[in-house]
C-alpha cells in the first residue's frame, strides 16, 4: 500500500503539502517522491520524513511553490509515499513514473509483466503507448489503484477498486489524499471533502490563469477480478494473504510470526507531523 497526495489550483501551500506527505508515512515509508507541471520530478528512496528534511527535496518544492526565474510556479503538486510490494527499495523504483508524455505514481497493484520491476510502471508504459486513452490501455488490466498522472497538459485523478478523496481549503484549493481522514486532518475537518467513485476520472486543466475541473469519461474495466498474493490494506505494514484459498490471514509486516500486534500508527508521523502545523493552519516552516 501507498500513499498518493497533493494539491490542483493556483497558490497551493507548501505546508500543507509537507503535512500531507508526513502523514501519508501511515500509508508508505520506502521513498518519497514528486512531480508537478514543469514535467520535472524528484525522488528518493527514504523515508519521506527524512526526505522532507533534505536540502534538494525542500528546495524543489519552494521551487514548484513560488517559481522562479526560469521556472513558473506549478499549478499542481503531485506526491507519493512508496510501500514497497514488487521491485528492491531505491531511486529507480521510486514513484513517479516517466513514459514518453506520461508521468504518474500510483497507490494498489496490477498483474504487471515480469519485464516490469514494479508493477506500477505497466500502467503508465500501458496509457503511453495507447497515447493518453485510459480506455483503452487499461482496460484489460486486472489491478486496483488510485492513480494521479500528468500528459503534459491536463493532471487526472481516477480510482478503480482504490481510494482518493479530494477536498477544497479555505482558499479554494484543492487537495487529494489517498485516505479520507487524511486529508481532512490537513485542510481541516470542516472542509468539503468527496470520495472518488468507482472508476470516476477528474481531469484539471489550466487555462486563463485558472484551473478547470471537469469530470472525464467514467473508466470501466473488462478484466477479471484481481487477487494476488499480498494485498495490503489498513495501514503500511499490514497485509492479508490469500496462499491459495479463500481464508485471509492478516499479519503485521515487522516480524516472521505473523502475530498481529496492536501498533499506534499516529505515533509514526504525528510528531513530525506538527513540527509544520499549528492547528488547520499549514504555513511552511523555515
Amino acid at each position: 500500500m501507498c500513499g498518493v497526495f497533493g494539491a490542483i489550483g493556483v497558490g497551493w501551500n507548501q505546508g500543507t503539502i509537507r503535512a500531507l506527505a508526513l502523514i501519508n508515512r501511515e500509508r508508505g515509508t520506502d521513498s518519497l517522491g514528486f512531480y508537478d507541471s514543469s514535467g520535472k520530478m524528484i525522488k528518493v528512496a527514504c523515508d519521506p520524513d527524512k526526505g522532507l528534511g533534505k536540502e534538494n527535496i525542500s528546495r524543489w518544492i519552494t521551487l514548484s511553490e513560488n517559481g522562479g526565474e526560469k521556472r513558473e510556479a506549478s499549478w499542481f503538486i503531485a506526491g507519493h509515499t512508496r510501500q514497497a510490494t514488487r521491485g528492491k527499495v531505491n531511486r529507480q523504483n521510486s514513484h513517479p513514473f516517466r513514459y514518453g508524455k506520461i508521468i504518474g505514481s500510483h497507490n494498489g497493484m496490477v498483474d504487471a509483466p515480469r519485464n516490469y520491476v514494479v508493477d506500477s510502471q505497466y500502467l503508465f508504459d500501458s496509457l503511453n503507448k495507447a497515447d493518453g486513452d485510459y480506455q483503452v490501455a487499461w482496460a484489460d488490466i486486472s489491478g486496483y489503484w488510485g492513480v494521479a498522472w500528468f500528459d503534459g497538459e491536463s493532471f487526472y485523478l481516477q480510482v478503480h477498486n482504490g481510494s482518493i478523496s479530494v477536498g477544497l481549503d479555505k482558499n479554494g484549493c484543492c487537495y487529494y489524499s489517498s485516505a479520507r481522514s487524511h486529508l481532512a486532518a490537513c485542510i481541516g475537518y470542516n472542509a468539503k471533502i468527496r470520495e472518488l467513485a468507482e472508476g470516476q476520472t477528474l481531469k484539471f486543466t489550466f487555462k486563463g490563469g485558472k484551473v478547470i475541473m471537469d469530470e472525464a469519461t467514467t473508466f470501466k474495466s473488462t478484466a477479471s477480478e484481481y487477487c494476488s498474493k499480498y494485498d495490503y490494506i489498513t495501514h503500511a505494514g499490514t497485509y492479508r494473504q490469500h496462499g491459495g484459498t479463500n481464508k485471509n490471514t492478516y499479519y503485521e509486516d515487522d516480524g516472521p510470526t505473523g502475530i498481529d500486534t496492536p501498533k499506534d500508527y499516529d505515533a509514526e508521523w504525528r510528531e513530525s507531523w506538527e513540527v509544520y502545523c499549528t492547528q488547520s493552519e499549514h504555513s511552511r516552516v523555515d
